[in-house]
């Protein structure tokens, strides 16, 4: 792996691009990949008996750790090997660094999953997604592009920073709810409420999409633009299945003006 990203190192801006067209067309395949598994009730079964014994299974918050990490590395490689100067540039790494900082290393240790596991497959699946985007944010913003200083007063900056802000802090919130539902020996479903779930069944995937969508505003490339694309489409197919979980597991229960992650729309 390290290898052929030290090959892909060499290329251009424009062989770079060409390689995220490609990009771009896996992560909408996966998207269709996640909405054609949450319509099969037996993907659930596949995942919890084929995918787990095929490649065996880790504990969750370790796998966590092992599969986001990655990318903090690659980016930070990267970058700091780069010949760009610390300027605009280096406010963009700090943000998404701040972001994976944040769901690679606070998160596992704040997430009560004792005695879970995940399958080591889908582990290493995601360790090649994070090490490649990794790669791709590092190098580019390293040594691809360079902003002038007047790009932190662009509307287009501004917008997407305010976004990437938000975006940050709804997660955070919606995060700070799911992990504090249950009490101590408590193990049952429970319905969330609070700050954005009065409006979406999933504000977490809400909050990371608004990020995402504002990172690609303020950095207006396409490298922003295809990252966002693989956090977007995927969360939003997953949104609309944990959406439909929640309304058939609670029913009756369950606020039904809640959508599943776009406010009175979907």
């Amino acid at each position: 792996m390290m290898e052929l990203l030290h090959k892909l190192e060499i290329l251009d801006l424009a062989s770079l691009n060409h390689f995220l067209y490609f990009w771009l067309g896996l992560s909408v395949i996966s998207g269709l990949i996640i909405l054609l598994g949450k319509q099969l009730p037996i993907s659930n079964r596949i995942e919890n008996t084929f995918i787990r014994k095929l490649g065996g299974s880790i504990d969750k918050k370790t796998g966590w750790m092992l599969m986001e990490v990655p990318i903090l590395i690659m980016v930070i490689y990267y970058y700091v090997i780069g010949d760009q100067p610390l300027n605009v540039s280096a406010v963009i790494v700090a943000a998404f660094l701040i972001h994976y900082f944040n769901r690679a290393i606070i998160f596992p240790q704040r997430i009560k999953v004792k005695g879970k596991t995940m399958p080591v497959i889908s582990m290493l699946a995601s360790t090649v997604f994070y090490i490649i985007n990794g790669y791709i944010i590092g190098h580019y913003f390293g040594s691809l592009t360079s902003y002038p200083i007047e790009w932190l007063y662009d509307p287009r900056f501004i917008i997407g920073m305010t976004m990437f802000i938000t975006g940050f802090i709804i997660n955070i919130q919606s995060d700070n709810i799911l992990i504090n539902l249950r009490k101590p020996g408590e193990t049952e479903y429970k319905i969330p409420y609070g700050k954005c779930y009065k409006y979406v069944s999933c504000p977490n995937y809400m909050g990371e999409c608004i990020e995402w969508i504002g990172f690609a505003i303020m950095t207006w490339s396409f490298v922003g633009f295809v990252y966002a694309a693989w956090v977007v489409i995927p969360l939003f197919f997953q949104a609309r299945g944990a959406h439909q979980w929640y309304k058939d597991k609670f029913q009756e229960e369950y606020p039904t003006e809640r959508k599943a992650i776009i406010p009175h729309l979907i």
